[in-house]
């Protein structure tokens, strides 16, 4: 999909157009939503997660649809995750090319693209009465994330020791996602970092 190509070009993740965890998930896991150690597959736009390499097997993300064979936990601490609460500033706006930023008024906590905006200039209506954000796009193909209220960002330290344990393991989870979905692709995604918001809007 073109939003994911062209917003994966600014380093910050992949970007997910249903970012909000499935409903059938455990309420543990979706009150925290993606995290570190999720191993999962792309669909639709979604990130489907199976299971995570480091919570126990008793974690009720795990627990749900089982683990892997000779699932090991990956031994994770605190200090292993940097985290930052503020990363993205309230207002902050990803574009994968450069945008004019003609006015700015966020007072609402979803956004709606007004479709009867001219080619080169895009509207962003709150779904909430209180306001609206319109930009001038210097290109022809480019995809917009504004982040109302910013956003958080956690990633793993010790990257090197995680990709080993990964690749030690790989051959079991991918054997483990052909049997929980029919639709795995042939790959498998491992968190390994994530940013988190409350609100946001995105458009191409």
């Amino acid at each position: 999909n073109e939003v994911y190509r062209l917003l994966a070009s600014q380093k910050h993740g992949i970007p997910q157009f249903t970012p909000e965890p499935n409903e059938n998930l455990p309420n543990e896991y979706r009150a925290v939503g993606v995290s570190i150690g999720d191993v999962g597959i792309w669909l639709d736009g979604s990130f489907v997660v199976l299971f995570n390499t480091c919570q126990p097997m008793i974690h009720s993300i795990n627990s749900a649809a089982g683990v892997p064979e000779g699932f090991t936990p990956f031994a994770l601490r605190t200090r292993d995750i940097s985290r930052h609460r503020s990363y993205h500033s309230p207002g902050s706006i990803i574009s994968s090319a450069k945008i004019s930023q003609v006015s700015l008024n966020i007072e609402g906590s979803g956004f709606n693209l007004d479709e009867k905006a001219h080619l080169f200039c895009r509207r962003f209506s709150p779904i909430t009465v209180g306001g609206s954000i319109t930009f001038s796009l210097r290109s022809r193909t480019a995809a917009i994330l504004v982040l109302p209220d910013g956003a958080s960002r956690e990633n793993l330290i010790p990257v090197e020791a995680f990709r080993a344990y990964v690749k030690q393991y790989s051959k079991q989870w991918h054997a483990f996602a052909r049997e929980c979905v029919a639709r795995t692709g042939g790959s498998l995604f491992v968190v390994t970092g994530c940013d988190k918001t409350t609100s946001w809007g995105i458009a191409t």
